[in-house]
């Protein structure tokens, strides 16, 4: 059977490959080699003659008896000669027999029953679906959980939300690799302008550059995702947190901002007054006193020394801009929890879509499996039935060739024996006179017996194969039934597959209903 076959048709119809009978019988393993594999004796009637005239010339007594006893001993040797040749060809015939009755026993298939079969198709194909009975059982428990679930939810939010749907394609991961890329280009940037402020060069400036960046984006988010997502609360208390929070952490973005901007003025004054003192080696930007900044950012924020410091506030802005918007919006939904019960009734749903592709295509693996081995079957059981009558043949071949060798053989001992017999009589009757009372001929001289050849009779072997065409002949009948029937049975089952998502519909409805009938309950 193929590789892929199913385990219900390891033992049914032909489990193995039909392979042609190999009627490898020579006549030399049964001792007829040379010519005697042809029919030839190997005796001369020339001599044959002499010797009868001879034992005539003996006078052999009279006798009475037709028995092979009293032959001479030139016909035993004829006659001998001719019984190895037969029993040759009967053994020959008999072990050939042999290996076809056995060729026939390993061919024929097992009996194919359409109830029987079915029943094993449809066992190994509960095996397979086990998905409804196990895991799809449990993924239509969660889907069901997850869709009330977001049912409540829109009830409870549903004048906010209205009919819109979450951006479910929207992920986590990707926007922290925005942010992340963001902070990385502010941080880069900040570098670049610190630079010149400071002795250090570009490497001093990258720590903190990227430290004042971390704070801006985690600030920008923070006011996105916890601050102005909750003004679309219905709640009211969640509301304002939402906008206390949004509030803080844009007021702490925006001075942050304008901090670092006048810092690095002060950072790039200090530079000119340690310059103009010979310590430009010394000086580090940690010496400026945050106190200091502070006092020089009022009451003119704006007020800034270098265009350097403007362009500065400019970035930072914008990164955290970007930041709020990231954490507002491109998180998860700005509505807060519609994302995530949206995400968790899809998740419950492709998981379920999951399970049933898996079943499907194990099914559909195992149903093209049972096709092939429908096919594979068919065409076995059809070189099955012609492998036998090609085994017949050759049984029939063989018994021809083998009566035509005995015949032959026949033919040469009953002419060596009338040669004989003939010369004895002449002989004999040349010799009466000498001879007198003993000139006459033996009794079983007056018969010349012909041998007899061989049966060869395959008569249970011809039984034994219309025994297995005939088992053959109902298995195609059956296996032609249960084809059709499997072709009925994938339909009905694909059928099934496919009335999944009306299933589930009909449950959310059941489901609804007997919510809205409990709520309904509870309020009166």
């Amino acid at each position: 059977m193929s590789k892929k076959t199913v385990r219900w048709g390891t033992d049914i119809g032909c489990p193995k490959r039909i392979v042609p009978l190999q009627g490898r019988n020579e006549l030399s393993d049964h001792g007829l080699k040379g010519k005697r594999a042809k029919g030839e004796l190997g005796l001369s009637r020339g001599r044959t003659r002499k010797e009868a005239r001879a034992d005539a010339a003996d006078a052999l007594p009279a006798s009475e008896a037709m028995t092979q006893d009293q032959w001479s001993e030139r016909e035993q040797l004829i006659a001998e000669r001719a019984e190895e040749v037969r029993r040759g060809l009967t053994t020959w015939m008999s072990t050939t027999a042999a290996g076809v009755r056995n060729f026939i026993h390993d061919t024929a298939p097992a009996d194919i029953h359409p109830d029987q079969l079915r029943e094993a198709i449809k066992a190994e194909e509960h095996e397979y679906r086990h998905y409804e009975t196990d895991d799809s059982n449990d993924a239509k428990e969660r889907h069901s959980a997850a869709i009330i679930e977001l049912q409540a939810f829109k009830q409870r939010h549903g004048e906010r939300i209205g009919q819109r749907t979450p951006d479910i394609k929207k992920n986590v991961e990707q926007a922290i690799a925005i942010l992340v890329f963001i902070m990385l280009v502010e941080g880069a940037f900040n570098a670049l302008l610190f630079k010149d402020a400071q002795s250090a060069g570009l490497l001093g400036g990258l720590l903190v550059a990227f430290g004042v960046s971390a704070v801006n984006v985690l600030f920008g988010v923070a006011g996105g995702f916890f601050g102005l997502r909750y003004l679309n609360h219905p709640a009211m208390p969640a509301k304002v947190a939402g906008g206390v929070i949004a509030g803080v952490c844009v007021m702490i973005g925006i001075f942050l901002n304008f901090f670092v901007a006048h810092f690095r003025d002060a950072v790039e004054a200090g530079l000119l007054v340690a310059e103009a003192e010979g310590r430009l080696g010394e000086f580090s930007m940690f010496e400026i006193a945050p106190g200091a900044v502070l006092g020089s950012m009022f009451p003119n924020v704006f007020g800034f020394d270098s265009f350097v410091a403007l362009a500065l506030l400019i970035l930072g802005l914008t990164v955290f801009g970007l930041a709020v918007y990231e954490g507002y919006d491109r998180i998860t939904d700005p509505y807060p929890g519609y994302g995530r019960v949206w995400r968790k009734e899809r998740k419950a749903y492709e998981r379920r879509q999951q399970l049933r592709e898996d079943l499907r295509g194990d099914l559909s693996a195992y149903f093209t499996a049972s096709r092939m081995w429908f096919e594979t079957q068919l065409s076995r059981h059809t070189a099955a039935k012609r492998e036998i009558e090609k085994a017949m043949n050759l049984l029939e071949s063989r018994r021809d060739i083998a009566v035509a060798i005995a015949a032959k053989a026949a033919d040469q001992e009953r002419g060596l024996k009338v040669a004989y017999r003939q010369a004895h009589r002449r002989m004999r009757n040349s010799l009466r006179d000498k001879l007198g009372e003993q000139a006459t001929c033996p009794a079983y001289f007056d018969e010349i017996i012909t041998p007899q050849l061989p049966p060869f009779d395959y008569s249970k072997e011809r039984a034994q194969a219309n025994a297995a065409i005939k088992v053959i002949d109902q298995n195609i009948t059956a296996l032609n039934l249960t084809r059709e029937w499997l072709e009925t049975h994938i339909q009905q089952v694909q059928q099934g597959l496919s009335s999944i998502e009306k299933k589930v519909a009909e449950e959310i409805g059941r489901v609804r209903d007997a919510k809205a009938s409990g709520d309904a309950k509870k309020a009166g």
